[in-house]
């Protein structure tokens, strides 16, 4: 039996009210100095269930993206709420269940955390004082693929490290992916969280290419980030802490459920972007760019290519949980930036099987998709998410835990899906169905010990159960409010 090394969780969203990860009161405040019943359950079954997988050492916690509500959620928020996840995830009147070198894979709701990183390696390198004729060091752009991460992040670090049993803690940093390699089987993970798979996130590579004429997408994650990693900060960061704007923006998804408030939701976006270049840049909206183009048209047309598109996007895919644009999305990300970075540094030869374990969507799956140049299918998983969406219960929501051994071999386990009519599936383990399943320990393994811990597991699910249907009552209440925070009456628009 490998032991278990891994464990792969994203989308928490802590500090949200949306999170049902987060502490909330029962008329929806947020409640930070507690946790909430689905981490608290969660922290139990994996209490029982981790021991009977792990070996000599605990595994290593690997934090999959947008982990962190940042800049929708004050940083006061987010803060607390990570200390109630340490709490229950390293806690120190138990042996501990996790390594405490934690490695965090940034997403777009926390992206900042690679921004900070970023910053601290360049001041790192300026320790060494420069000799004359030396290159002055510059931001890295993407940490190496496999081998220790070279960032960390001094804000989870010293969370975790506010712990007597933590004092040597650390949360390394590794973005935009992170490989794992076994050479003796040819088997490699490449994890990821998700959002350079989104044709949103991708918007000023799309940008560029259509005012340039040639190929729209960067062969390089350096250049992916490079092109579109100030468009996720205005997103996520800028966007999301500027006022009624940053506001609407947290309910994004129940605002793409209908037609008429998503257009003004584009229409608020492209009035903040506009305001932010006027005062932040002197440029006005009439300026001039080329053949006629002013900025306020290029502004307006960017937002319309990535929200507008989103929106209808997501309005129609709640009964799969990827579309055929988005698989797209996804075969172009693998076979083009990742296997381009497994060849630039020396490793695309040795991996015969690949897999690829990605969140952001918040619907967990797993199946297996015939990517080039791979002659095997490349297995994708994918972790889901915590947090309620939109005020309905979307059958393809819910969230995945992910399960790797030294061997590289990876199970699935389903925590839940949002519940139908009242009831929530039991947590399951799952394969991707193929060919890789019949010789795979791993998944007896994990089910064997999920079974052993069934008594708290089906706790977890009943907490989970009713924390979503919490949520989504609370987000419906949100949704039939007006803007003086009185109900609407019926058939009025206000």
């Amino acid at each position: 039996m490998a032991a278990l090394t891994h464990v792969c969780l994203s989308d928490l969203h802590l500090g949200a009210a949306y999170s049902i990860l987060t502490g909330v009161a029962d008329g929806g405040a947020l409640d930070l100095s507690t946790t909430s019943p689905s981490l608290d359950a969660l922290g139990r079954a994996l209490a029982q269930q981790l021991p009977l997988l792990a070996g000599d050492s605990p595994p290593t916690l690997v934090l999959l993206g947008d982990v962190l509500d940042m800049g929708l959620s004050p940083t006061g928020d987010v803060v607390r709420a990570y200390q109630r996840f340490v709490e229950t995830f390293f806690p120190a009147d138990r042996p501990p269940l996790f390594s405490d070198q934690v490695v965090c894979v940034p997403g777009n709701h926390d992206h900042h955390l690679w921004r900070a990183a970023q910053d601290e390696q360049l001041l790192d390198a300026l320790d060494a004082p420069l000799r004359p004729g030396d290159a002055a060091p510059e931001l890295i752009e993407n940490t190496p693929l496999f081998g220790a991460p070279a960032a960390a992040s001094r804000l989870l670090t010293r969370v975790m490290r506010g712990y007597p049993h933590l004092a040597n803690a650390q949360v390394a940093i590794a973005y935009p992916n992170l490989g794992l390699l076994n050479p003796a089987n040819g088997r490699c993970v490449v994890l990821h969280h998700g959002h350079y798979t989104d044709a949103m996130y991708l918007a000023m590579s799309s940008l560029n290419g259509s005012m340039a004429d040639r190929a729209a997408r960067p062969k390089r994650v350096a250049g992916v980030e490079r092109q579109n990693g100030a468009w996720v900060d205005f997103l996520w960061s800028d966007l999301g802490s500027s006022g009624k704007t940053g506001k609407e923006a947290t309910t994004l998804y129940q605002i793409m459920r209908d037609a008429g408030a998503s257009h003004r939701f584009c229409e608020q976006i492209s009035h903040k972007a506009l305001a932010m270049l006027g005062s932040g840049l002197g440029i006005p909206g009439s300026t001039e760019l080329t053949q006629g183009i002013t900025v306020d048209n290029l502004i307006r047309g960017l937002v319309d290519a990535s929200f507008g598109r989103g929106a209808e996007s997501e309005r129609n895919s709640y009964l799969s949980v990827m579309s055929s644009g988005a698989t797209a999305d996804l075969r172009w990300y693998v076979g083009g930036p990742v296997r381009q970075q497994l060849q630039d540094e020396g490793m695309l030869a040795a991996v015969q099987e690949l897999s690829f374990v990605f969140g952001h969507t918040h619907k967990p799956f797993q199946d297996e998709l015939v990517i080039a140049p791979w002659a095997l299918p490349v297995s994708v998983y994918n972790t889901g998410g915590w947090v309620m969406d939109q005020p309905t219960m979307a059958p393809t929501q819910g969230a995945s835990m992910i399960f790797i051994d030294a061997d590289l071999n990876i199970a699935t386990q389903r925590l839940f899906n949002d519940p139908a009519n009242g009831a929530i599936a039991p947590v399951s383990v799952r394969g991707t169905g193929g060919f890789r399943d019949r010789d795979n320990p791993l998944l007896g393994q994990v089910a064997s010990a999920l079974e052993r811990s069934a008594e708290r597991w089906a706790a977890f699910s009943d907490c989970a159960r009713r924390d979503v249907t919490l949520r989504a009552d609370q987000l419906l209440a949100e949704f039939f409010k007006g803007p003086d925070g009185a109900p609407r009456r019926a058939g009025v628009e206000r």
